[in-house]
C-alpha cells in the first residue's frame, strides 16, 4: 500500500492557530497567508485574520514544530499585521463606499488623507491613556501593545496570544463612551476569544449597557 503524500494537522500554539502539513520533503517552511474576504451584506465586507501554514517533512515531531513557531512568534505577528493591513487596503479599493451609516453621521470608516490620520492619532494619544488605565485596573488585564491605525473594516481587534490590541484611528471622532466600549470589548478578548456566552457575560459585567453602545457605534459604521 503506498504511503500518503501528505497529512495535515491543526494546532493551537499559545493561542495561535497553525496548520501543519507533513510531506515528503527535507526542510520546514513557514508561510503567513492573507485571510479571505467575508461579505456580510451589500456594503459590509471584512477580511478574516491571516493564517499561519507550515509544511514540514514526515520525520519531524509536532513538538519541534511548536518550538519553531514560538521562536518565530514576533516575526509571525509582524507579518500578520502587515498582511492584514494590505488585505484591508485591497478590500477598501473594491468597496470604496464603505459601510452604510445613519444619515446624521459622517462615514468615519472611509478613505482618509494623511493629515487627518495624524490629527486622529494625536487626539487618541491624549484621550486613550486615562481610559486604558481605568480599565486595566478594573479588568486586571493589560495589553502588551496598543496599535493605532486607520481601518475601514473594523473598529478594533485583539490577538489574545500576544496581548496585542489594535484600535481604529476613527475612534478619535466618536464620543468618549464609544471609544471606551471598543477598548473594553477588545480587553475582554484577552480572556474570551470569541463572542459567545462567556464573552457576553464578562462584557456585561464590565459594561451592562454595551449593546446600546454597540448600536450607537454602528451609526458611524458596522462593528
Amino acid at each position: 500500500m503506498p504511503s500518503p503524500t501528505k497529512s495535515t494537522h491543526h494546532l493551537l500554539i499559545d493561542g495561535l492557530p497553525v496548520t501543519v502539513t507533513l510531506k515528503n520533503q527535507k526542510n520546514m517552511y513557514l508561510r503567513v497567508r492573507p485571510g479571505v474576504l467575508v461579505h456580510r451584506g451589500e456594503q459590509d465586507q471584512r477580511v478574516s485574520e491571516p493564517t499561519v501554514d507550515i509544511t514540514a517533512p514526515y520525520s519531524i515531531h509536532l513538538s519541534d514544530v511548536e518550538k519553531f513557531v514560538r521562536s518565530r512568534r514576533n516575526w509571525i505577528e509582524e507579518a500578520r499585521d502587515r498582511i492584514q493591513m494590505e488585505a484591508e487596503v485591497r478590500a477598501n479599493s473594491q468597496n470604496p463606499a464603505g459601510p452604510q451609516n445613519a444619515a446624521q453621521h459622517e462615514n468615519l470608516l472611509g478613505a482618509w488623507p494623511l493629515e487627518r490620520e495624524n490629527e486622529a492619532r494625536a487626539i487618541l494619544e491624549t484621550k486613550l491613556p486615562p481610559i486604558l488605565e481605568k480599565w486595566q485596573q478594573r479588568t486586571g488585564r493589560a495589553p502588551s501593545h496598543v496599535t493605532l491605525r486607520h481601518m475601514k473594516t473594523r473598529w478594533g481587534s485583539c490577538t489574545p496570544a500576544t496581548g496585542r490590541i489594535r484600535l481604529n484611528l476613527a475612534l478619535a471622532y466618536v464620543p468618549d463612551e464609544l471609544l471606551e466600549y471598543v477598548l473594553v470589548h477588545e480587553l475582554t478578548h484577552l480572556d474570551e476569544r470569541g463572542h459567545g456566552a462567556g464573552f457576553q457575560r464578562r462584557l456585561s459585567a464590565y459594561l451592562p449597557d454595551w449593546k446600546e453602545k454597540r448600536r450607537a457605534l454602528n451609526s458611524y459604521g458596522s462593528y
